[in-house]
């Protein structure tokens, strides 16, 4: 963003951002086509020991153990599961709200010029990786000694990701556009906070079900995706005349929607691997039900 705001307002203009980024997309293809490789083993510039930690880490992982039935149906009807499909789908809502219309209300509402805009509109992004960084570290240590249970921490990590944005929000809603400043600080809270959801839902994914956590994040993700195109064309359909009334709308909206979807993902989320991650778990309902007809 900060890039694309300098080269409009360069000699060169605006066209130029399509060259420069697409310019870029063919220098790191070059780049992943002469560096990678199929496998560790074969990578032409590994180290012995990396080598070494990546062939241990994974010795214990077979194909055998890979290959065992999904449990569809236990994995939709599982409440958890449930909750982590409705949290995704109201982050998106509340992230790709701002991640699109940004520019747009720092703009046409507070009136920055492109370049500044380009960079006002990067600043909460900074936020949100160095955020996100910073809590991976701090939720790990919390989760090592042992201060709260695993469910706990995620919800706590994750109420943090979606209420403060929440309520940076809703004060977004009701501040003055003569006072840009505050706008923008509320914006990089929302924003930059929001990153915490890796540490929150996200991981959780991995608590619940590890064997089934590429899937089921494929599964949110979809899901997911549905509200993230709807975000930008309800912000279509309310913003006409780019008045603060109707960014009271777009914002509340999305505070809405971020306090809903992260309160039920506090009330049904779990932090035990559920007993559908087990191999067995479809094998012994089946015995059991065998049983139970032979009786």
């Amino acid at each position: 963003m900060m890039t694309s705001g300098a080269i409009a307002q360069s000699a060169v203009g605006w066209p130029f951002i399509f060259y420069f980024f697409g310019g870029l997309s063919i220098i790191c293809g070059a780049i992943l086509f002469w560096f990678g490789e199929n496998t560790p083993s074969q990578h032409k510039y590994i180290s012995r020991a990396e080598l070494t930690f990546i062939e241990e880490s994974c010795k214990d992982v077979s194909r055998e153990q890979e290959k065992f039935p999904t449990p569809w149906v236990s994995i939709f009807t599982s409440l958890p599961v449930f909750s982590l499909v409705v949290v995704t789908m109201t982050q998106n809502w509340g992230f790709f709200t701002l991640l699109t219309e940004t520019p747009t209300y720092l703009s046409n509402v507070l009136g920055f010029d492109i370049e500044s805009n380009g960079l006002l509109s990067a600043l909460p992004y900074v936020a949100n990786i160095v955020l996100s960084l910073a809590s991976s570290w701090i939720v790990n240590s919390v989760e090592k000694k042992q201060i709260l249970s695993r469910g706990a921490l995620r919800k706590v990590v994750n109420s943090i990701a979606s209420w403060l944005p929440a309520a940076a929000l809703v004060a977004l809603s009701f501040i003055p556009v003569e006072d840009p400043t505050a706008a923008v600080i509320l914006l990089t809270v929302a924003i930059g906070f929001n990153g915490l959801t890796i540490m929150g839902l996200m991981m959780n994914l991995i608590d619940i079900a590890p064997n089934f956590s590429g899937l089921m994040m494929g599964v949110t993700d979809c899901i997911g995706t549905l509200t993230s195109i709807a975000a930008p064309l309800y912000v279509g359909a309310i913003v006409k005349e780019n008045t603060i009334q109707e960014w009271r709308i777009v914002f509340l909206t999305a505070a809405g929607m971020l306090f809903v979807g992260n309160l039920i993902f506090v009330i049904f989320a779990k932090g035990e691997v559920q007993p559908w991650n087990d191999r067995n778990y479809s094998r012994g309902k089946k015995t059991e039900t065998t049983e139970k007809v032979a009786v």
